[in-house]
């Protein structure tokens, strides 16, 4: 584990490094390098990291579940492990104390991104976390998990081998850091923008921006009301390509078992539009506060 002041150093680095696209020759064909870096490690933190690891939303082949943690590990967003337990205690205590990163808790910049370089609260997971508990016995992913920055620096040494400076800025820089917001405004503008189709407990939403650039995970109000599917984007209209590559790989065998979204929650979904014409779904952020001597004469929610 590397010391966190040293994390913390190397992270603002790679973070204020992105700026060098300004300064390296350009080429269309960059922005396609920061496309398939982007995405693909995208891909393999909400496939791995989070639908696999921290919710069990499908089962995969060793291979392949080794392979697309090592491409969400060079996210360099810490170790899988790690992600996914903290993952698991989001939906724990989601929008209430004990939450590690709500913005209605903790306010926005923490919940974006000073949880994320916390030196002491969330610096390990416990362990008996169900994430720690099950996966951390597997010597690949334990790998993994102690040397987390492997990925990220054999990512950034065979971009530089390939193309040099500009391959590095484009292909490593950049998209590391538009990777790190897209993830981390999960936690925030997906808990503070967006629609809520779902009447849940925090003040989960989904926004269409953000499920693009996390591919898919933008649909959070879906995913808080049922955690366990393999897609986040319940409609075929929700854009959500980490479905789209589960899916590719159950049709070829390394995937099996895809948790499907059950009926009740689309019969669910189909009621809260039908009341949506008369009232707004409730929300921490929009509902005024009942006076202590009305609240038991107000009609149930």
């Amino acid at each position: 584990m590397l010391p966190n002041v040293l994390q913390i150093a190397i992270f603002w680095s790679v973070q204020v490094s992105a700026l060098l696209v300004f300064v390296v020759p350009f080429r269309w064909a960059f922005i396609g390098l920061w496309a398939g870096s982007h995405f693909l490690r995208a891909v393999g933190l909400t496939l791995a990291f989070h639908r696999y690891f921290a919710h069990r939303a499908f089962k995969m082949h060793r291979a392949a579940r080794f392979a697309w943690a090592f491409i969400g590990t060079a996210a360099m967003q810490k170790g899988p492990l790690w992600w996914a337990g903290h993952h698991v205690n989001h939906h724990k205590f989601a929008d209430r104390d004990g939450d590690p990163h709500s913005p209605m808790v903790s306010g926005v910049y923490y919940a974006h991104i000073g949880w994320f370089l916390n030196d002491t609260k969330y610096d390990k997971v416990e362990a008996t976390n169900p994430v720690i508990r099950d996966f951390a016995p597997v010597p690949e992913i334990a790998w993994l998990e102690k040397y987390f920055y492997v990925p990220p620096a054999t990512l950034a040494a065979a971009l530089f081998l390939a193309g040099g400076w500009p391959w590095l800025v484009w292909g490593f820089c950049l998209p590391t850091m538009t990777l790190a917001h897209a993830t981390f405004a999960i936690n925030t503008i997906n808990h503070m923008f967006g629609s809520r189709r779902f009447e849940t407990v925090d003040e989960s939403r989904n926004n269409p921006l953000t499920a693009f650039f996390a591919v898919g995970e933008g649909w959070h109000n879906n995913h808080h009301r049922y955690q366990r599917a393999a897609r986040n984007g319940f409609y075929w209209w929700e854009f959500d390509v980490t479905w789209y590559v589960i899916r590719a790989m159950a049709a070829i065998g390394l995937a099996w078992d895809l948790q499907a979204v059950p009926k009740r929650i689309y019969d669910e979904a189909r009621a809260s539009k039908a009341r949506r014409a008369t009232r707004s779904i409730p929300s921490i952020i929009d509902a005024a506060p009942l006076a202590l001597d009305l609240a038991e004469d107000a009609e149930p929610v």
